[in-house]
């Protein structure tokens, strides 16, 4: 199940699930004309794996997820803007704010998702989160008469990360609209393992492919929460388990030095 399916990175995760023709993939969206559009699905119901719904309605969520066993949560609160960049003014609409959507909407999916059917411990959750969430009232908490975004980001991941699902949560840094495979992508933890100042963009299909990987290989993703952008030096990653999901592992992780990769 893709949540926030015709949003920019959640339709990007959807086209390239369904394009390796090898799992069922369901999408969770708010509008099928929207989706019909984005997706290009026919009927766009459930007969096509299309579920109309709203995750600030948490009665909606639970027919999707019925016999899933992967949720890929890709919906996120977006604040409309208006003037330059980091001074004009941000609006959340009504029910769209951060508390609502990353917070309260994301809880509501993992509670549906763990009440579904099946044995939670099979499942696996994928949570694109965000960085900056090591610093208190940073310029996303402060979007839309503070939001206090990254904030409630780092509390969906706490919800997620203690639901007894296993989980892999990678925080992105300025997400863009360009070509995947096309950059080295760099990972770490804390907000202190690369500078944003000189690597603060990495685009949404790279998130993508990396979201890819991490349901083709739960072995290796399982249990990882890093921050994940990307450098304009060096070789573009084509190993993302080797060179994202290891190089994520604490130097205490023994697959980092013994897991044998899955093919």
């Amino acid at each position: 199940m893709v949540s926030g399916a015709t949003g920019r990175t959640g339709s990007l995760l959807y086209k390239r699930l369904k394009a390796e023709r090898s799992w069922n993939v369901r999408a969770f969206v708010r509008n099928a004309t929207k989706a019909k559009g984005i997706l290009g699905c026919n009927k766009c119901d459930e007969s096509e794996g299309v579920f109309v719904g709203d995750i600030t309605k948490p009665e909606t969520l639970m027919k999707g997820m019925k016999d899933a066993d992967v949720l890929a949560i890709t919906t996120a609160s977006v604040p409309k803007c208006t003037g330059l960049p980091f001074i004009g003014k941000c609006i959340y609409p009504r029910g769209g704010d951060s508390k609502s959507v990353d917070w309260l909407g994301t809880k509501a999916q993992v509670k549906a998702f763990a009440l579904a059917g099946g044995n939670v411990t099979a499942k696996h959750i994928l949570y694109v989160s965000t960085m900056e969430t090591t610093v208190p009232n940073n310029f996303l908490d402060k979007l839309g008469n503070n939001s206090f975004t990254s904030f409630y980001h780092l509390q969906a991941e706490a919800s997620i990360m203690n639901s007894g699902i296993p989980f892999t949560i990678p925080k992105a840094c300025g997400l863009g609209d360009g070509e995947a495979g096309q950059k080295q992508l760099i990972v770490g933890h804390d907000d202190s393992s690369f500078s944003l100042v000189i690597n603060h963009l990495i685009q949404r299909d790279d998130v993508a492919r990396v979201l890819v990987e991490a349901i083709r290989n739960p072995a290796m993703s399982s249990g990882l929460r890093f921050d994940i952008c990307s450098h304009f030096l060096g070789a573009p990653t084509t190993d993302i388990a080797k060179d994202v999901f290891q190089a994520a592992m604490f130097p205490w992780d023994s697959r980092a030095r013994s897991l044998k990769l899955v093919v």
